[in-house]
């Protein structure tokens, strides 16, 4: 049952009974070799190999029962756990997206809200007359006019004799002898919030300077004690450019 091995001069020699397993190309089998005194010439000496006299050589294959399956499964397996990782990663990279997405979504609104409140702080007061049922962009620009120039009457809604804005609630009248600051503001800031021109001191101006009006026969149809506001349709007011006027 003992096995003796012996190299001499570039030959190896096998004593007893001996089993060699010499994997195939495809692994999928060995080669059993029992063997006394078999002998494996070196590849350098160029000669071949010769068994010990009287002794039997028997070389058999013997197939690896499933080898080829088990490894198709093992491939298969490692598929699957790179797969998943994939997918792990995917999924972690979508939630940091949505994280990102959401918290850059937050610091918007923040911001959106700040600039709101830092618009309306120096023009409001409080002040809430809805004028008779003026527009609501009419409304939120006499509330702030009232702050930077409290102590008026305002009027919104009202029947007037001829082509007036007032029926339709896009008119005020800040009523006052001393309106100069006031329209001045208003013109100032006339795109900001959404006027159309201003009447005041038997004047009027669309933006492009004062004109002249004609005498028609009294201080309030003269506008010597308001000064008449129209404004644009559908227009959304800065009030925040009233700050300018304080």
């Amino acid at each position: 049952g003992a096995v003796a091995a012996g190299l001499t001069g570039g030959a190896l020699a096998l004593v007893g009974p001996a089993v060699i397993a010499l994997p195939e190309q495809d692994a999928a089998s060995t080669l059993e070799l029992s063997a006394q005194g078999l002998a494996l010439a070196d590849a350098s000496s160029g000669s071949g190999s010769s068994g010990s006299s009287g002794s039997s050589t028997a070389v058999s294959p013997v197939s690896s029962t499933g080898g080829g399956a088990a490894s198709a499964d093992l491939i298969k397996a490692a598929e699957r756990d790179r797969a998943g990782d994939a997918a792990a990663d995917a999924a972690a990279a979508a939630a940091a997206r949505e994280a990102e997405e959401d918290t850059a979504e937050q610091e918007r609104a923040t911001q959106a809200a700040a600039e709101e409140e830092q618009r309306t702080a120096s023009v409001s007061c409080g002040a809430s007359s809805s004028y008779g049922g003026v527009a609501d962009s009419v409304q939120e620009v006499g509330n702030a006019m009232e702050c930077v120039f409290p102590g008026h009457d305002v009027l919104g809604v009202g029947s007037r004799g001829g082509q007036s804005d007032h029926p339709s609630g896009y008119a005020l009248d800040f009523m006052t002898t001393s309106g100069d600051a006031i329209a001045d503001c208003v013109i100032e800031n006339k795109n900001a919030l959404g006027v159309e021109y201003v009447i005041w001191d038997q004047r009027i101006n669309t933006g492009s300077g004062w004109e002249g009006m004609e005498d028609r026969g009294g201080a309030t149809a003269n506008h010597e004690d308001h000064v008449h506001i129209s404004f644009e349709r559908g227009g959304a007011p800065d009030v925040s450019a009233l700050r300018s006027c304080g």
